[in-house]
């Protein structure tokens, strides 16, 4: 309508825009994205902390069971990398995903999609981790050793095994757990049609 020309009860209106509710299921899955993040983050930072003592202790208890000293210096800085970059890998997407679970509350398109990505790269950042840790002995450790003996193998893997500090072993198996049902029940709720349909049908003003 032009200024100061009346208004014409024959011309067509503009559209209403009408918040529309938030289902519940987008809110119980933000909020454990959120919580999955804070586990993300105390992961990250117990396998950042803990790489240069679990590389010490190893190379020191190598050592002791006769590893010879150009085998475990090979090894030693390949234990200290992994575990660095696997917390650094996992500190960014506790971030993003937190940055995602915002998104969601506001309703953000891009944020859905990336949230469903970020739950899944979690999902498989968190095996990588339970994998260094409880269950590091099964790691190839030697991957760059040519030619590598079974006993040296073995030496390895015992020593690995008893460099690991027990706490560690606690925070990232129960902490991943955790997340792995978080981020699981996640999946289940922002794929269900209601939530679906919230995105899909997102009203601007």
């Amino acid at each position: 309508m032009a200024f100061g020309q009346p208004l014409d009860p024959t011309a067509p209106r503009d559209p209403m825009v009408i918040a529309r509710a938030r289902p519940a299921a987008v809110t119980l899955a933000a909020a454990l994205m959120a919580g999955g993040a804070v586990m993300g983050v105390l992961t990250a930072f117990g396998m950042i902390s803990a790489a240069a003592v679990v590389a010490t202790d190893f190379r020191s208890s190598a050592l002791q069971l006769d590893a010879p000293l150009t085998d475990v210096n090979a090894v030693v800085p390949l234990i200290r990398a992994t575990l660095v970059l696997s917390g650094f890998a996992t500190l960014a997407l506790a971030v993003f995903v937190a940055i995602a679970a915002r998104g969601l509350l506001r309703r953000s398109p891009f944020a859905y999609v990336a949230g469903l990505v970020l739950v899944a790269a979690s999902l498989v950042c968190a095996l990588m981790s339970t994998s260094i840790t409880a269950f590091g002995r099964n790691v190839r450790w030697t991957v760059n050793i040519d030619h590598a003996s079974p006993q040296l193998v073995g030496t390895v893997a015992q020593s690995y095994t008893d460099a690991m500090p027990s706490w560690l072993v606690g925070l990232a198996g129960g902490l991943t757990d955790l997340q792995t049902l978080g981020y699981i029940a996640v999946a289940v709720l922002l794929l269900m049609p209601a939530s679906k349909e919230y995105f899909r049908t997102r009203l601007t003003s």
